[in-house]
């Protein structure tokens, strides 16, 4: 299990956390070898696509493609959609995207859980996220670099974060896009 904050690209064999989704974007590209994530926030340039798809590229996990996915509060703007197209084409990828709403979930912040599933696609779940009963030290770290976690721009967050509660998860239902 990974839990990536904003900015935070990562990998997991199969769970992948979002803490306080609310205008960014919980991305998750589903392979053969598990779950890569990127929280992505404001828009993206080409240094933070770059960064996402060489994460994935240079990593022994990244082959093969089988499903891209996105969630965040609403249906997602055009400009989201496109976006995560033209990650899919740096990636190579011609296969199914998914947009999941989580505004089903909560109109405010969100913390948003992907599920791997037979290394194939994944569950999408969340709950409403609280920054009094989740941001608190006993879920925070130190921050660690390694082979499956790096930051798309900018210097690391000096906490992670290393636990969420599941407790109250409600599925969330993708939409292709």
């Amino acid at each position: 299990m990974i839990y990536l904050c904003e900015r935070e690209i990562g990998f997991d064999t199969n769970e992948i956390g979002f803490p306080s989704v609310l205008g960014c974007r919980a991305i998750v590209l589903a392979t053969g070898g598990g779950l890569f994530g990127f929280h992505l926030n404001g828009v993206l340039s080409d240094a933070k696509k770059t960064a996402f798809v060489n994460f994935i590229t240079n990593h022994g996990q990244g082959n093969p493609k089988r499903t891209l996915y996105a969630a965040s509060t609403g249906l997602g703007l055009a400009a989201d959609h496109a976006e995560l197209r033209a990650i899919a084409a740096d990636l190579h990828y011609a296969g199914s995207i998914y947009w999941g709403n989580l505004s089903t979930i909560s109109p405010g912040s969100v913390y948003a859980h992907f599920q791997g599933v037979n290394f194939t696609t994944c569950g999408i779940t969340g709950r409403a996220w609280s920054d009094a009963a989740d941001n608190i030290p006993a879920n925070k770290g130190p921050y660690v670099a390694g082979a499956n976690r790096a930051i798309a721009n900018g210097a690391a967050n000096g906490q992670m974060f290393i636990n969420a509660s599941t407790v109250g998860l409600r599925g969330v239902y993708p939409a292709a896009i």
